[in-house]
């Protein structure tokens, strides 16, 4: 690990209006909105339901005044869907439907729709288990692809990839981990051709690329793998830091000035500015599972697939409350507000109290398996099954 890196302070919660990729634009799962709804069903406070061309585990965005979610369908599900939902009315927009160049086998639990897409506010990028990459304008015009699996031949694994595209400074970037052609690559967004790309381990892995700011070297972009942590230079992949440890492979890691927080045996707090490479501090009980853990005010909270949503001080780690949820977590939280909203696959969502408390405020049930982590935009969430896509209607004014 370098000396002397010093991350800035975390990138600020999601764009007022808008949630521009996963777990929102900067990957931080913090809402910009300050309150939604806090109830509902399938008959009451639902402002529309869109069902989906095919099945996904991706998921949604919002941008501007669209909803856009992806999908795959078809007997060898090669047949890429991008779908446009009016985030008023719930109409579909436009839809676009591609064909897969790569591997499309998956296993029966995820699907060739499992990247989430991002925005940049101007364009979509739309990225599939099957490596192929496709760039979009708002009206749904293509602008450029890129069949990656051509270019690798041996990029894709048999459980299928996962993970989601970044868009940071006017690029696109994609991580493909995995037993063959691994490599992590920053695409131009206007243009298409590589900024960058570098080689990475063998390794399968799902997780995503995050931004992280460093004092030093500006904006910069996270990876990681089962082996550990790696920060390259947004501009031209440079390495700034490695930390080698034991990490976590789905959920990814979370930053709050000057620290990262690890999934890595619980969640283990790292300084990259230290020589060790020692953690600050490592709490097993922070269990992440699947989910991706949340930092928010001065706590750090994960969901573990059993549903025990645990919360500790973001300082030292220590403990504060474990509350167990019903049901099996593939969705990361999310904070909105002062509540922590979590998504089990069962379709079932849970309203927490993210002030102290941590009590169970509400629980609300839809029907259909929920493997994505829902978005927020203008007071409502949008919460995606395999096979629907749902708004909630906004909170009532005060």
């Amino acid at each position: 690990m370098a000396a002397g890196v010093i991350l800035g302070a975390a990138p600020g919660a999601a764009t007022a209006g808008e949630w521009l990729g996963f777990r929102g634009g900067d990957g931080s799962g913090v809402a910009a909105d300050t309150a939604i709804r806090r109830t509902w069903s399938e008959e009451e406070g639902i402002a529309w339901k869109v069902d989906l061309p095919g099945r996904s585990v991706a998921s949604p965005i919002v941008v501007g005044d669209l909803v856009v979610a992806t999908a795959s369908s078809g007997p060898q599900q090669d047949q890429l869907h991008v779908v446009a939902v009016d985030r008023e009315s719930g109409t579909i927009r436009w839809q676009r439907v591609f064909q897969a160049t790569g591997r499309t086998l998956c296993h029966p639990t995820s699907a060739v729709a499992a990247c989430t897409p991002a925005s940049d506010g101007e364009r979509i990028v739309a990225f599939y288990s099957s490596c192929d990459l496709f760039c979009l304008d708002l009206e749904g015009r293509l602008l450029w692809q890129r069949n990656l699996a051509v270019e690798h031949p041996r990029a894709g694994n048999d459980v299928g990839m996962g993970s989601s595209p970044r868009i940071i400074d006017d690029a696109v970037f994609v991580q493909v981990d995995c037993q063959g052609d691994a490599f992590g690559s920053a695409i131009d967004l206007a243009t298409g051709e590589d900024r960058w790309s570098v080689t990475r381990a063998k390794l399968a892995s799902w997780s995503s690329p995050l931004e992280v700011d460093v004092a030093e070297h500006g904006a910069c972009v996270l990876m990681q793998n089962p082996r550990g942590l790696e920060l390259r230079r947004a501009d031209d992949g440079t390495a700034v830091w490695l930390w080698e440890g034991n990490v976590g492979g789905i959920a990814m890691a979370a930053t709050a000035e000057g620290r990262v927080f690890v999934p890595s045996s619980g969640i283990a707090a790292v300084d990259p500015t230290a020589d060790s490479g020692r953690p600050l501090w490592q709490q097993p009980k922070l269990s992440c599972g699947i989910s991706s853990p949340v930092v928010f005010g001065d706590s750090v909270a994960t969901l573990n697939n059993g549903g025990v949503l645990a919360v500790a001080d973001r300082a030292d780690g220590s403990l504060r409350k474990q509350v167990r949820l019903a049901g099996t977590f593939w969705a990361s939280p999310i904070v909105v507000g002062d509540t922590i909203v979590a998504v089990n696959m069962e379709g079932t969502t849970f309203v927490v109290d993210a002030g102290g408390s941590y009590e169970i405020l509400a629980e609300n049930d839809l029907p259909g398996s929920f493997p994505s982590t829902p978005a927020v935009a203008d007071g409502s969430l949008y919460l995606q099954s395999e096979t629907a896509l749902w708004k909630t209607a906004a909170a009532a004014q005060p």
